[in-house]
């Protein structure tokens, strides 16, 4: 697989593009016109095309966007979501008094934390 990097700066950047390889380009046709769908579904569509000549496809794709600047648009943005945390303390409480795996309680902490809280609170008030 390509770096996908380097030929989006071959590309966004407008340098290098002869260097990088049919092999490169081919192998990242699929997501470039994936994700230039989002804002030319037309011209995405016209290159949807099963035995299209996909080295061809990029070359247009650059040729296209060679007069364009950056498009802040294509990379979505990932939001990093805190894991939630749980004191080793309650951590090992939890494990004693559900009676569970660690795997388990992983898994309920990631996915149902507001049910841990809970319990962690009434443990927590027991012990009191």
């Amino acid at each position: 697989m390509a770096d996908l990097r380097l030929v989006s700066k071959a590309m966004f950047y407008k340098k290098d593009w002869d260097k990088i390889t049919d092999d490169e380009k081919e192998s990242c046709f699929f997501i470039f016109n994936r994700y230039f769908s989002k804002k030319y579904p037309e011209m995405s569509q016209l290159l949807n095309n099963k035995t299209i000549d996909k080295v061809g496809a990029m070359d247009l794709w650059y040729h296209f966007m060679k007069d364009k600047p950056y498009p802040n648009w294509f990379w979505s943005k990932v939001e990093t979501i805190e894991k939630p945390k749980v004191s080793n303390k309650d951590y090992q409480l939890l494990l004693k008094r559900l009676n569970l795996k660690e795997f388990d309680l992983n898994y309920l902490i990631d996915n149902h934390y507001d049910f841990v809280k809970e319990e962690i609170k009434y443990w927590n008030s027991l012990e009191k």
